[in-house]
């Protein structure tokens, strides 16, 4: 069997939707399949301009000069086609509507009857066109993939096509995240039996499919969390966060422990964000936890990229550093009451994660 896959992901691969297709791709080739690749951001493919004279003038020919005309006889090649992309506006991104647009040279004009649906006949006797979908999504919910599923089940639906199945995996950006690799093996393993039923059995089977229709994020909301953390790392300040604000507080932010006419650790780590120094930042990128052990509500973490430092409360759902500390005891430390290395050796705080980030405060919150 001979299986063609068309990445249609602007980032090639590079991008998630490669993971989930290298996974495919390898369980088939283990039951004997012989497989290609084409990306399609790497391709010359010009918009379909509706002209009609791939079906009238130059019948089965295009008036484009570009790379379609190869990847054509590649379609007409492939025992099995794959349709890989990620899911943009709920449907397929551009590169890929424009190749599926542009396969109109395969079919004839006219309109016939054929196993009862009126439909365009295949210009070629290369038998049916069987494919496979593959795609994912950055939410975390399967029902943003219904509209797509819906278009290509139509598609599906045809004397001359039949798709053999549909791997759509919510939750896509953790397919690239080295500390979800344990926890998402289940799909990937899952993606290489739909490989290997596709070449065996000739389409991916019910029990597979069921594993495959859920979403690689078990808790959305959790999920959510941590897109936004890597967003902030980015520089972007979410829609429930003021400019330059750091974290909101709330209308009841607890009683502080720390009863000395001076600030709370929040009020503190609102003025480190502020004061954070993007010169001696650089590039860094990172997630810094505290745990106060008593403050209310006691949670709190600064998110460090794109040169910006915010401040916000609660878990984050990564970190590469965690401080957990009484609030006199940090409160000290960045008043320069305590040492903190001395602090830190006898126990007064703890911390897991990177100690090198730890060691850098002085220099990046300077200002504070």
């Amino acid at each position: 069997m001979r299986i063609v896959a068309f990445n249609g992901s602007p980032r090639a691969a590079e991008g998630n939707t490669e993971v989930l297709l290298q996974a495919f791709l390898a369980g088939a080739r283990a039951e004997g399949a012989e497989t290609e690749v084409n990306y399609l951001a790497t391709k010359d493919i010009a918009h379909c301009t509706g002209c009609f004279s791939c079906w009238t003038k130059t019948p089965g020919e295009c008036v484009h000069r570009d790379d379609m005309p190869d990847l054509l006889l590649r379609v007409r090649s492939a025992d099995v086609a794959v349709l890989a992309f990620p899911l943009y506006g709920n449907m397929v991104p551009g590169l890929m509507k424009d190749f599926i647009d542009r396969t109109f040279p395969l079919g004839h004009p006219a309109i016939k009857k054929i196993a009862g649906q009126y439909v365009h006949p295949a210009r070629y006797a290369d038998g049916k066109l069987r494919s496979v979908v593959i795609s994912n999504a950055g939410f975390p919910e399967t029902h943003h993939f219904d509209g797509l599923k819906a278009t290509f089940r139509q598609s599906g639906d045809n004397p001359h096509a039949e798709l053999l199945g549909m791997i759509c995996c919510a939750g896509g950006p953790l397919l690239r995240t080295p500390d979800a690799a344990g926890k998402i093996r289940w799909y990937l393993d899952a993606t290489q039996d739909a490989g290997r039923e596709v070449v065996r059995n000739g389409r991916i089977t019910p029990t597979t499919q069921a594993i495959l229709d859920r979403s690689l994020a078990s808790d959305p909301g959790e999920y959510a969390g941590w897109v936004n953390d890597y967003w902030r790392r980015e520089g972007v300040v979410m829609p429930d966060e003021e400019e330059g604000a750091g974290y909101r507080v709330s209308s009841d932010p607890g009683q502080s422990l720390v009863d000395r006419g001076e600030s709370t650790v929040r009020d503190l780590l609102a003025r480190l964000a502020s004061a954070f120094s993007a010169d001696r930042g650089g590039d860094l990128r990172a997630t810094i936890q505290f745990e106060v052990s008593d403050e209310k509500p006691g949670l709190y973490f600064l998110a460090i990229g794109s040169g910006r430092c915010s401040a916000h409360e609660g878990r984050a759902s990564t970190a590469d550093l965690t401080i957990r500390t009484p609030a006199d005891v940090w409160l000290k430390v960045c008043a320069g009451e305590l040492d903190g290395a001395a602090a830190f050796v006898s126990g007064q705080y703890q911390v897991v994660g990177d100690t090198a980030l730890l060691m850098r405060f002085g220099t990046l919150f300077g200002g504070a």
